[in-house]
């Protein structure tokens, strides 16, 4: 008897299940469309080439890390440039030079973008070539010919008298 009790009890308490459930026709094509969906997006991830995606990721990445690397090469030989640019090289072959001896010494930039150690390097450069750089000294201004006094003084019929000129 006890037993009756206690399943007339979980029968009140249960809601209605599916069995008892009646459902329209709309609502059965609703949920099977549901249900073919879902299964369609199950098996499409079961075939998913998951190791190739992941070799695809890995390959952009490195594309990725190389681009990166080549900007940062760009960025210091444009810095380089600026820099052997306010050297007052004599031509481009000193400054090509000197960039060359600047790369080789890999030299890092501060947070100012002034070149670490890259004055000693040009100071070592000057004593031992100092035709490669123009001079700080600014180059004397040649005048053209001027025209002259046109005055005639009476010394100057004199002068030309004892030069032979007259």
């Amino acid at each position: 008897m006890a037993e009756e009790i206690k399943d007339t009890e979980i029968k009140q308490e249960q809601p209605e299940t599916l069995a008892e459930k009646t459902y329209s026709e709309a609502d059965y094509n609703a949920l099977k469309v549901q249900l073919d969906e879902a299964n369609q997006a199950i098996q499409s991830f079961k075939d998913m080439d998951i190791d190739g995606i992941k070799k695809s990721a890995d390959e952009w990445k490195q594309k990725a890390e190389a681009l990166e690397q080549a900007q940062k090469e760009r960025d210091y030989s444009d810095k380089l440039d600026k820099f052997v640019q306010s050297q007052n090289m004599k031509n481009a072959i000193y400054a090509a030079y000197l960039k060359g001896l600047l790369k080789d010494a890999e030299l890092k930039f501060d947070k100012d973008g002034s070149l670490i150690g890259g004055a000693d390097i040009v100071q070592k450069l000057k004593e031992s070539c100092p035709d490669a750089f123009a001079s700080d000294k600014p180059k004397p201004e040649f005048v053209g010919s001027t025209s002259g006094n046109t005055v005639k003084t009476p010394d100057d019929d004199a002068i030309r008298r004892i030069m032979g000129l007259k």
